[in-house]
């Protein structure tokens, strides 16, 4: 078991090294988040990274009264996992801790010498399941939740493998039968 949790956070660093090399390449790429899922024994965990014009419709410092009320309405949002996605009842998952936060880089921009601020909001959710072979299918409405969003980037590792998803808004699911 110990073994499956280092893969895992070795894939996850690896994913998080590459992501940051690519972000730091490309452009920002609006409307697409990303998100890593894991599963060790019962317990699934969910990490997304969802880019702020996604999520509020801007990714500078929220300063002015209304981008804050819009910042905190965001947050409750994904507070409630039911916003962003929904497992099978019958895998009998239970949500076990959450971390819901908004993170802000500044990134020089070398061509003209100024700095741009980007948000990125992160939510992290864990669940205990009582039968995690159930989950065949993973349904996303944080597309109907957000709808500046337009894709996720799902990496998605456990005791069979690892593989990667893209997640539409006009096909909002994965299915996972096999992958668990």
């Amino acid at each position: 078991m110990r073994f499956i949790t280092f893969l895992i956070f070795l894939n996850f660093l690896n994913t998080a090294i590459n992501a940051e090399e690519t972000r730091q390449v490309d452009q920002h790429e609006h409307g697409v988040g990303e998100l890593n899922i894991a599963i060790d024994g019962s317990v699934i965990d969910f990490e997304f990274m969802l880019p702020g014009a996604d999520i509020v419709g801007f990714e500078y410092e929220a300063k002015s009264d209304e981008d804050i009320v819009k910042v905190n309405e965001a947050l409750a949002m994904l507070d409630n996992y039911k916003n962003i996605f929904s497992l099978p009842v019958n895998s009998n998952c239970k949500l076990s801790t959450s971390q819901i936060s908004l993170k802000e880089e500044e990134h020089d921009e070398h061509e003209e010498h100024e700095e741009e601020s980007h948000n990125e909001f992160y939510a992290k959710y864990s669940f205990s399941c009582g039968n995690i072979q159930e989950i065949d299918r993973i349904e996303f409405t944080y597309f109907k939740t957000f709808a500046n969003s337009s894709e996720l980037e799902v990496q998605f590792i456990s005791n069979v493998g690892s593989t990667s998803f893209e997640v539409e808004g006009d096909a909002p699911f994965i299915l996972t039968e096999g992958k668990i």
